[in-house]
């Protein structure tokens, strides 16, 4: 086959890969809002991996010169779109290094898709996407093991997903699936063309070289097709395991064990008995609104915790981070307080206050440093008897100030202002009606209350929670249908506050206790409850209580009263509390690169993917090396001449675990090799011990015979016959089949894969040599070194 034969469909797969690839990392642009100056370098280095790899297998290059090329070409051209300079110098690996480190410094700091103000991640999306790029030409093209690839299109395709927990857009799912299904179909028939097999004369397409690929391109057709649409309906039809807010069923499975405490929340609203559940001793006076869990995420049913991140150093021992966006002016005041559960409350969720300043409970309690509730990382860990203390914090908000706060939409995670699409348009235009006629954030959200407790005509009535749909917004804002339960008001308050641009999540515990003794009080079942809780820059994250009076008496203070006249703000540092100091972790992305990462929403692991692609990489080359060494060398015997094709055939018997007969003339060994061909088939209709011999091959053996006859010419004829190397490759590929059909099928992949004859071992037998010994001058003899 010429150059020009062979560059046609090498192009073909490794275009084929590369645009499922590119296709595959366009998922990505959720990650950086500037996702053209990842995409586009990396749709370039994709055109020049394939064109270049190609080429290079076209003409017959070896795998790790092709390999080395591409990583060095590659490696070039990353250094040219992140520093301007391809030339390797000090200064400019220096930036390149600079541009990763602060790179892997905002995707700890900042949520995924990283702002536009801070440094940008392109450098680690760029080296990810050129090691996947590298990968999956590799695997597809360079080695011949496309499945293979789909598992580094899987792990590339999965990083979006696993990081913002969304998935990606339908078209690049349904484009990247038929690609990797184009590529199979293309392996496979060529493979198929290269070795050939039987077909009817009416199957045959005379596209497809005399490969019966109208059956395998029809089946391919049906197959792929049936398995991306039940990949893309399934996940619809199927309902998924997740914490349910106001459903009746158990909890689902997570990474940690919790216990829903919507749901214990709704079973003992719903039951007669009160019993108690916790013993509080402190003395602030009559201590209320005891929070066990904050629910960040709704998906336009339910509200749910949401995904946690609870490392082994985030324990419930010791000091608490800074107050979540709080100013370092608010005043506060610090109370002790001693908790006692009593053993009918089994939960996996610490009661404490909203806020905690330190704590001290035994056993493995972390706490999640974006919303300060305490999980057990324990599956057996409960509280049900359990003790502990912690020091709680009373904040005195200034209505006045919360008034003045500009937009804390920058300073929390957007998934606080997340509003499913579910979510109709009869609610969205009430929230905008009820708030229409306020003029600031903290205003609309004292109307949202007011609307809730008074004005919009609700009714609190616990004696209906069986029979409530709490996640049905427009059922229960409907007026026909405004009676409800707590979490019924805490639930719409929220969605109504995110629709009107407030961060908002509902909270989850305790209202108020009746005193049990001297600074002691009690928390029984029915005083499970469910508030709003806001976000307001300054003041952090700010209880309101829309539950009517006859559940819930009294609102927060900041809440009653007028409100000063709206100024026009000034700009002046100290004009609002949103702009005094904060801590740490409460500054917006911009102001702070050293805040902790845990308050900017969802942590993007770039180093840990990064490295997983690396360590993909460089596991496939060491598992596949072996065999693309044997491939390679394989090839170059097969275009030269016959003694070479004979050491290709004394290696492949090695692979097989059949030995050679070292010291046998061509002759006796193609006697030996007759005994050991196999009847040729499909491997899966092969058993394990297949029988074997000379009348099962007769294609097989005719080869032998031919090939045998030519080392003789070779060696021991005046004048030797050059033989036509395309004959004697389709010769050996005849023998080879026989004699891999006379192995089972465990051993020839492990042949294929593993081959013994690349051991350096000194039991192989060596290469033969010709010996004409004076007295046996036309005899037939091998000589092992």
């Amino acid at each position: 086959m010429s150059h020009r034969t062979r560059f046609a469909p090498a192009l073909t797969l490794a275009a084929l890969a590369a645009g499922t690839t590119w296709l595959t990392l366009l998922s990505w642009r959720i990650l950086t809002s500037d996702a053209a100056s990842v995409t586009m370098p990396l749709l370039m280095l994709a055109v020049a991996i394939a064109v270049g790899g190609a080429t290079a297998r076209s003409m017959r290059v070896p795998a790790t010169a092709i390999v080395a090329g591409q990583v060095l070409l590659s490696g070039l051209w990353l250094l040219f779109v992140v520093t301007g300079s391809a030339l390797p110098t000090g200064a400019t690996l220096a930036s390149f290094g600079d541009a990763f480190s602060s790179g892997l410094e905002s995707a700890r700091l900042y949520e995924a898709p990283v702002p536009p103000n801070v440094p940008p991640v392109h450098a680690l999306l760029l080296v990810g996407g050129t090691l996947t790029l590298l990968a999956t030409d590799f695997l597809a093209c360079t080695v011949r093991r496309v499945p293979l690839a789909g598992l580094v299109l899987l792990t590339a395709y999965s990083v979006p997903v696993s990081v913002t927990g969304e998935g990606t857009s339908l078209w690049t799912f349904v484009l990247a699936s038929g690609g990797f299904m184009a590529m199979l179909f293309i392996a496979h028939e060529e493979q198929v063309t290269r070795w050939g097999r039987e077909v009817n004369e009416e199957d045959a397409d005379p596209t497809g070289f005399g490969v019966r690929t109208g059956a395998v391109r029809g089946s391919a057709i049906t197959i792929g097709a049936t398995a991306t649409a039940m990949a893309i309906a399934l996940p619809v039809l199927i309902p998924t395991l997740d914490v349910a807010l106001f459903e009746g069923a158990g909890p689902g499975k997570r990474e940690i064990e919790v216990a829903d405490p919507m749901v214990d929340l709704r079973r003992d609203l719903s039951r007669g008995q009160d019993i108690p559940l916790v013993y509080v001793t402190t003395p602030d006076e009559r201590p209320t609104y005891l929070r066990l869990s904050v629910l960040t995420r709704f998906n336009g049913d339910t509200w749910t915790p949401g995904d946690r991140d609870i490392p082994e150093t985030q324990v419930a021992l010791g000091t608490m981070p800074p107050l979540d966006g709080v100013g370092v002016s608010v005043p506060r005041q610090e109370s002790p307080y001693h908790v006692r559960i009593t053993s009918d409350f089994e939960s996996t969720w610490l009661p404490t206050t909203a806020l905690v300043s330190d704590i001290r409970a035994s056993g493995d309690w972390r706490y999640d440093s974006s919303t300060m509730d305490f999980i057990s990382a324990d599956d057996e860990l409960t509280t049900a008897g359990k003790a502990y203390d912690f020091t709680g914090v009373t904040l005195e908000l200034d209505g006045a100030a919360m008034d003045r706060a500009v937009s804390g939409a920058a300073d929390v995670s957007s998934a606080y202002l997340e509003v499913p699409s579910s979510v109709s348009s009869d609610v969205r235009s009430l929230a905008a009606a009820v708030t229409g006629g306020a003029e600031t954030r903290f205003r609309k959200a004292r109307a949202l209350q007011q609307w809730f407790r008074e004005d919009g005509g609700f009714r609190y009535d616990d004696t209906a929670i069986d029979d409530a749909d709490a996640g049905d917004l427009d059922s229960f804002l409907d007026e026909s249908g405004r009676v409800g339960y707590c979490e019924q008001f805490a639930a719409s308050m929220a969605i109504m506050a995110r629709i009107i641009g407030i961060p908002a999540r509902v909270a989850v515990g305790f209202l108020e206790p009746r005193s049990a003794g001297p600074n002691t009080w009690e928390f029984s079942s029915h005083d499970l409850h469910a508030w709003p809780e806001l976000y307001f820059p300054g003041s952090g994250w700010v209880r309101f209580e829309p539950t009517p009076g006859q559940r819930a008496d009294n609102v927060p203070t900041y809440t009653r009263g007028e409100l000063p006249t709206i100024e026009e703000p000034s700009a002046s540092p100290g004009a609002t509390r949103s702009s005094e100091a904060l801590p740490d972790r409460g500054e917006s992305p911009a102001a702070d690169p050293a805040a902790t990462a845990d308050d900017q929403g969802t942590q993007v692991p770039w180093a840990t993917i990064v490295i997983a692609l690396a360590v993909l990489l460089i596991a496939a080359l060491v598992l596949l090396l072996p065999g693309v060494l044997r491939r390679q060398r394989r090839e170059r015997r097969l275009v030269a001449g016959v003694e070479e094709v004979w050491e290709e055939l004394r290696d492949l018997c090695v692979d097989l675990g059949h030995g050679w007969p070292g010291g046998r003339s061509p002759r006796a060994i193609g006697a030996w090799l007759g005994e050991r061909l196999g009847a040729p088939g499909e491997e899966s209709e092969r058993s394990d011990r297949p029988r074997r011999g000379r009348e099962l091959a007769p294609e097989g053996a005719a080869a032998l015979d031919r090939l045998v006859l030519e080392v003789e010419q070779s060696r021991y004829a005046r004048t030797p016959a050059q033989g036509d190397s395309a004959e004697r490759a389709a010769d050996f590929a005849r023998v080879e089949e026989a004699l891999v059909a006379g192995v089972s099928p465990r051993v020839a992949r492990r042949a294929r894969r593993w081959p013994r004859s690349l051991r350096p071992t000194p039991h192989r037998p060596a290469t033969e040599v010709v010996v004409r010994a004076p007295e046996e001058q036309r005899e037939l003899v091998d000589h092992a070194q």
